[in-house]
């Protein structure tokens, strides 16, 4: 039997072994090599076919992704101070519209009468957000997976993005929380009846004793419906299109009544400021922590991956130009990628979500569950503290430096040094 055509190597010394050995031995072996060929072809084939396969590009959704992408390449350049303020701004919005909502809804007695009226007011909140330039984090938990998914910043980048928008929006709930309900005596001033308040704790009761994976799965329907308002936002241009394509998701998630991290930083606080009997743990453990996993899942993979990969996997190849040999900017062409490229990014992807549950809500989580009950005010404190820290060192190690702008030299001629006497 030849040693070759059982599978066996064509070296002399593997030959010789084979020959030594026993006929039905020879058989076995022969066969066992056979079988690894044929696996590796076939591990061959996948590799460098069905892996290396490129989807078609639709060039639509090309040109969507690559506007998302290069703003998420701005937001990684943000200052820490900058992220923070504009966190505090954006989760502003949401406490003034999400206040609105519970002032117009609670006179009115029909349940569902009074989710339509409170939906449609509510959308005034993430319309600001969008249109007056603010940091959400839950529409950077589409932004900037979608940027590390094109190539132009790094998945590490989006941790910063993440994590300072994240920050800014805890502060600035909690900030109005304070304000609407010790401050301005929103709901509890003697312009306001016991239904207001009555609203505000049922809504957060209910919040609060949602099963983990219920409140999960709201979550991540939530934020579908958000970051399809922030996707459909790049996909247009004049500022009333941008307004309606806003307006209808956003008034489908408030009024569905799913769940919004950002939303919830300032209604829990809020309930708890105006006497709701709930902890900050009720908050931070059982409500926060799965709601800011849905909302993370929902923005990477079920809006951010699927449209990237809808359109065919683009990546952004720099190239150079010209102009940036002598000062200017360099190019960048638009390749599509593979499925290999793709598994990447969701392993990626899944880690990502992981490290950021763990680092944001969770630490709170933990800090809520070790700090004692009677610590009060101190354990959203100690959160904001710990956020604000995360957010300060990460912008030390991933934020990513703003490009230079090209200086032209409009002075006069530079004088040459003779440096023939130079030694």
């Amino acid at each position: 039997m030849d040693g070759h055509l059982c599978g066996i190597g064509s070296f002399p010394g593997q030959q010789a072994l084979y020959l030594a050995l026993p006929v039905p031995l020879q058989r076995a072996v022969g066969s066992a090599a056979r079988e690894i060929d044929e696996l590796q072809r076939a591990t061959f084939y996948w590799r460098n076919n069905v892996m290396a396969d490129k989807p078609y590009k639709v060039a639509a959704l090309v040109e969507t992704i690559a506007e998302a992408s290069e703003a998420a390449e701005k937001k990684c350049m943000l200052g820490f101070g900058q992220i923070m303020a504009l966190g505090v701004i954006a989760a502003g919005y949401l406490a003034l519209a999400t206040t609105l909502s519970i002032a117009v809804g609670a006179g009115i007695e029909l349940p569902g009468v009074q989710k339509l009226v409170m939906g449609a007011v509510f959308p005034v909140g993430l319309i600001a957000v969008l249109m007056a330039v603010s940091e959400l984090s839950t529409g950077n938990y589409l932004t900037a997976p979608l940027g590390a998914m094109m190539a132009r910043i790094g998945w590490r980048h989006t941790f910063y993005v993440w994590a300072g928008s994240y920050a800014g929006n805890f502060l600035g709930a909690f900030i109005m929380a304070a304000i609407i309900i010790h401050g301005a005596h929103i709901f509890v001033g003697p312009m306001w009846g016991e239904q207001w308040v009555a609203l505000l704790k049922k809504y957060v009761t209910v919040k609060a004793h949602l099963a983990p994976m219920e409140a999960f799965w709201r979550g991540v329907l939530c934020i579908w419906l958000v970051d399809l308002a922030v996707w459909q936002a790049y996909r247009v241009k004049d500022t009333t299109s941008k307004f309606l394509l806003i307006w209808f998701p956003t008034f489908a998630f408030f009024t569905l009544g799913l769940e919004h991290s950002v939303v919830n930083m300032f209604i829990f606080p809020a309930a708890i400021f105006a006497g709701a009997d709930i902890t900050w743990s009720d908050f931070m453990l059982h409500n926060l922590t799965p709601v800011v996993m849905g909302n993370i899942v929902g923005g990477v993979f079920i809006v951010g991956m699927l449209y990237w990969y809808s359109a065919g996997l683009p990546v952004e190849k720099p190239i150079a130009r010209l102009g940036s040999l002598v000062g200017g900017h360099g190019g960048s062409n638009v390749e599509m990628g593979n499925y290999r490229l793709l598994g990447l990014h969701i392993g990626r992807g899944v880690l990502a979500v992981a490290i950021a549950v763990a680092l944001l809500p969770g630490v709170g989580a933990g800090l809520s569950v070790l700090l004692p009950a009677e610590a009060g005010i101190v354990v959203p404190l100690m959160v904001i503290v710990y956020l604000t820290t995360l957010a300060y060192v990460l912008s030390l190690v991933f934020r990513k430096p703003p490009k230079p702008t090209p200086q032209l030299n409009t002075g006069p001629e530079p004088q040459h040094r003779d440096l023939s006497m130079v030694s």
